[in-house]
């Protein structure tokens, strides 16, 4: 016999976490309801910068999804645009976690009020009938009447179901720098995060990060590069220019680089079918910073009054879904980066990219960015 459950949400990230917790302060009746699938086991390994800015922080709070995992804080960010970078200070503008530890722990807290979550449940198939949808997975046959496919990037129900577009790919590559103790780079010294977009001039549409961490209390560099693809033109060599920035830096040993794609959303795509949503990196983040995190989360929301607005009115076509994506806080905040992506990742804009950091400093100063 299958599985029913009225909601499945596919992953048990921060897009998944999110809409089921937001699912849950909208209706707790609704918690008998919801069935979470993931395919790992927590803590799993997740490739990421780990920067939690206040707009993710306001969306845990919001949530009801704050949890106590090590971080660290940071009270600045340097943006590299010429060789004199442009700082912005604040005492918590921004943090960095470790993504295995704050996934778990976001798994933790909605399975402390009563969520049900199979790990070690991967979907391998999944139909789409007029009355139901069906999904084949490792642990058998599931029902559901609706489905929430927060299942990253690389999303199966976005490749059943939604229309693709390739070319929404931003990528990126990480690697982790272990640093003495009694040689703390500036980063953890002064406890900020650095920002280099200047590899723009050879055809990089993004940046290269150097984030501080901490990996089992021992501080470790995340240094990556963020290539957005937002305007067409020629790939840059991400790994040449991140190996050139590790080296320029005194980091010459041999780091294994790893590397992982992100979707930039778009209001003009579908996200949704019926009896279908798709949500977080399924559906799409930012393509300035790619920020991943407090975007995510801001889908929470979003999926929460779409599928409860369709069980109440019995209408599962999700045919709006789209606009009140495109109408939120969120749908603004991403077009917003969109726009801002467009510009300063255009071929020759590096030109007058010093020029840049007047207008990046008004920009950053808004309330929220």
């Amino acid at each position: 016999m299958p599985t029913i459950a009225k909601i499945v949400i596919i992953g048990s990230g921060p897009a998944g976490a999110a809409a089921a917790a937001a699912l849950f302060k909208k209706d707790p009746q609704l918690i008998d309801d919801i069935l979470i699938l993931e395919k790992e086991h927590h803590p799993r390994h997740k490739l990421c910068g780990g920067g939690l800015t206040p707009w993710a922080d306001e969306m845990l709070e919001l949530l009801d999804l704050q949890v106590e995992v090590p971080s660290c804080p940071l009270k600045s960010i340097d943006f590299y645009l010429n060789d004199k970078p442009v700082t912005f200070a604040s005492q918590n503008i921004m943090r960095t976690i470790r993504r295995d530890e704050f996934d778990a722990a976001l798994v933790q807290k909605i399975r402390d009020r009563g969520m049900h979550l199979l790990e070690g449940v991967k979907v391998t198939d999944i139909q789409l009938q007029p009355d139901k949808v069906m999904l084949e997975t490792t642990a058998g046959e599931i029902h559901a009447d609706i489905l929430v496919g927060a299942d990253g990037v690389k999303s199966l129900v976005r490749r059943k179901f939604m229309r693709e577009n390739p070319s929404r790919i931003s990528r990126l590559i990480e690697v982790l720098v272990p640093i003495e103790e009694k040689k703390l780079t500036p980063e953890f010294r002064q406890q900020k995060a650095v920002l280099d977009f200047r590899p723009i001039n050879v055809g990089l549409q993004g940046y290269i990060w150097d984030f501080p961490s901490y990996i089992d209390g021992k501080p470790v560099l995340n240094v990556g590069i963020f290539d957005s693809r937002v305007n067409s033109g020629e790939r840059a060599d991400l790994p040449a220019l991140l190996r050139a920035h590790l080296q320029s830096r005194g980091f010459d040993g041999d780091y294994k680089l790893h590397g992982w794609p992100e979707r930039w959303y778009h209001p003009v795509q579908q996200i949704s079918c019926p009896r279908v949503v798709v949500t977080g990196d399924a559906a799409g983040i930012e393509p300035w910073l790619g920020e991943g995190i407090s975007t995510a989360l801001s889908y929470g929301p979003i999926v929460a009054d779409a599928v409860f607005n369709a069980l109440q009115t019995n209408d599962l076509s999700f045919s709006g879904y789209r606009l009140r994506m495109k109408k939120s806080r969120l749908g603004w905040y991403i077009s917003r980066k969109r726009n801002v992506a467009q510009l300063i990742y255009r071929p020759g804009f590096y030109k007058v990219l010093p020029m840049f950091g007047r207008i990046l400093s008004c920009y950053m100063n808004l309330k929220k960015w």
